[in-house]
């Protein structure tokens, strides 16, 4: 019997479930390869997208580079530089304006990705602060970023310190310029430094140190100081984990050092105010305030957000720009402050022989009590009067700054000699406003401390036993001084007048930063003269008093950084 034949339509049927099938197959295939080559896109423009960042990355570094290698590079447009070629480079040799390309450089190695960078500097000279905008791009993707950028520095430490021992050039304890202190103390602890001949200065008990500290030295202590902040010396002996081998003892003392104590590479500090009085040249019109000769300042506060006046004593200074008041400066008008601006108090030049009109000249040697105004200074005499007036420090031709008051608005003080703080010196917005204070000595910055030698050795010209005298129209004695202001003395210290005589005053209750040369003496454990109480400012660390001077000489690095829309 043969098999039975399939009927010739059920031939026509498979035909279709094969084509159906195939079509089915096909299109799942189509959706599959599309799909992946979605991905493929997206995978590719996410990594370019990540490039682009890292592009912007490397134009930071590369700036950030060109400043570390040339502390002045922020101050012209280099014109070989490709990527600061464009639209908004700013006055420039280069030829560049409004029409020019954007140029873009190559990110070594990159593959392609290229940067370019926008740098503002309009307000580096006063703030230190470069902000430099960059865009990144990798094909068809860009991105922008802005860091700002400063040096490190002063705004680093509460407290730092050059040398742990007093001013070798302190006329009260060594004399007029005594160069055998010189010789022998301006060196380190671990360099030889003559301890049995120079006088090194202990933290004791009672003192706080509420901020980040260096020195270049090796520390003394006494007693239970204590240390809230990072802690840092440059002895090389120090061994972070074994904190004893960083200090050096008077008796058994036992500080506390809340954050540690390690070792830190020497950092270093300007031998000078440099070039500061450009920013006070009378014929800009931007420019602060020059005054000359011995000048007392009292800040009144301000209101609202009106910046404070200030009264202004300075006999020999005998010309001033608009808005630095009338000659002759007696104090007599309250003038407003040049607010984000510097106010420099100069030496009298060789060239001038005389004070102002109306005032008797008290010649080369120290001003005579009253003389530079409001009753100031005290009058001086080896056993009557103020004995700092006897010094050869408080000579009437010295650039010397005496200021005290409430400051609302920032503002940066300097001067060729000392200034000397004589009443509480506060900011009107408190520890968290936006007031800021910079005080810039080229010698020292001390606290008035006026004292009666009660015994005084005419053979070794010095005073060996005092007490303390009371201030100026009824003051009376300086008490729990209350200093906020970042500090700078350049060749010397902060300190207080004769602080080894007189009675225990109180406290410093500093807040702010203090840079200095050598350790400045506040008191003893007699005791006389004053505690402290150091609270860091961290605002300085970002947000300096103008023209403020970077004392430690330190790297520039980026202190904030944000991402932008794209530039390009």
């Amino acid at each position: 019997m043969s098999a039975a034949v399939r009927p010739v339509r059920d031939r026509g049927y498979a035909m279709l479930v094969v084509l159906a099938t195939m079509s089915i197959l096909i299109g799942l295939l189509t959706v599959t390869l599309t799909y992946a080559t979605r991905t493929i896109r997206t995978v590719a423009s996410a990594g370019d997208w990540n490039q682009a960042l890292l592009a912007a990355d490397s134009g930071v570094s590369d700036y950030l580079a060109r400043l570390n290698a040339n502390d002045n590079y922020w101050q012209t447009v280099d014109c070989t530089n490709p990527a600061l070629q464009g639209p908004s480079a700013g006055t420039n040799t280069c030829g560049w304006g409004a029409t020019t390309t954007v140029g873009w450089a190559n990110v070594p190695g990159g593959q392609g990705a290229q940067f370019h960078y926008d740098v503002n500097t309009t307000s580096t000279p006063s703030n230190g602060t470069v902000v430099l905008t960059v865009s990144g791009r990798m094909r068809n993707e860009v991105r922008t970023i802005q860091v700002r950028m400063r040096r490190g520095g002063f705004g680093e430490f509460l407290y730092y310190t050059v040398y742990e021992t007093i001013d070798p050039e302190n006329e009260a304890i060594y004399g007029y310029k005594n160069s055998t202190a010189i010789s022998r103390c301006t060196k380190y602890y671990y360099e030889g430094r003559d301890t049995s001949y120079c006088r090194d200065i202990n933290f004791v008990t009672g003192d706080v140190i509420d901020g980040p500290l260096h020195t270049n030295d090796a520390m003394l202590m006494y007693g239970t100081p204590k240390f809230n902040g990072i802690t840092t010396t440059s002895w090389p002996s120090c061994n972070k984990n074994n904190p004893s081998t960083c200090y050096r003892r008077n008796g058994s003392p036992n500080p506390t050092f809340t954050k540690g104590i390690a070792y830190r590479d020497e950092v270093q500090l300007p031998e000078s105010i440099g070039d500061l009085k450009q920013y006070v040249d009378p014929s800009q019109s931007t420019s602060g305030c020059l005054y000359t000769g011995p000048t007392r300042i009292t800040i009144s506060n301000g209101s609202g957000t009106t910046p404070s006046t200030m009264r202004v004593w300075s006999p020999w200074t005998t010309s001033v720009k608009s808005g630095c008041g009338t000659v002759p400066l007696n104090g007599s008008t309250s003038i407003p402050i040049p607010n984000d601006k510097l106010i420099y108090v100069q030496n009298v030049p060789a060239t001038q022989t005389a004070p102002v009109s109306g005032k008797t000249n008290p010649g080369t040697g120290a001003c005579p009590g009253g003389w530079i105004g409001n009753n100031y200074p005290l009058s001086g005499g080896t056993t009557s009067g103020d004995f700092n007036q006897t010094l050869d420090e408080a000579k009437c031709t010295y650039g010397t700054v005496y200021v005290e008051g409430t400051l609302k608005g920032r503002l940066s003080i300097a001067a060729e000699n000392n200034i000397v703080i004589t009443g509480d010196l506060v900011y009107s917005g408190g520890r968290t406003g936006t007031d800021a204070l910079g005080l810039i000595a080229n010698e020292s910055v001390k606290i008035y401390h006026p004292v009666r030698c009660t015994n005084y050795s005419s053979y070794q010209k010095e005073c060996r036993d005092g007490d303390n005298i009371s201030r100026p129209n009824s003051a009376g004695t300086f008490s729990d001084p209350e200093i906020n202001a970042a500090i700078l003395t350049l060749r010397h210290s902060f300190t207080v007048q004769q602080y080894q005589f007189g009675n225990r005053l109180g406290d410093i209750n500093l807040f702010g930063t203090i840079a200095q040369r050598f350790r400045g003496p506040v008191g003893t454990t007699s005791p006389t003269g004053y505690l402290k109480k150091y609270v860091y400012d961290t605002r300085m660390r970002y947000a300096p008093p103008p023209f403020f001077l970077d004392p430690v000489r330190s790297a520039w690095g980026v202190k904030t950084y944000g991402e932008l829309v794209p530039r390009y």
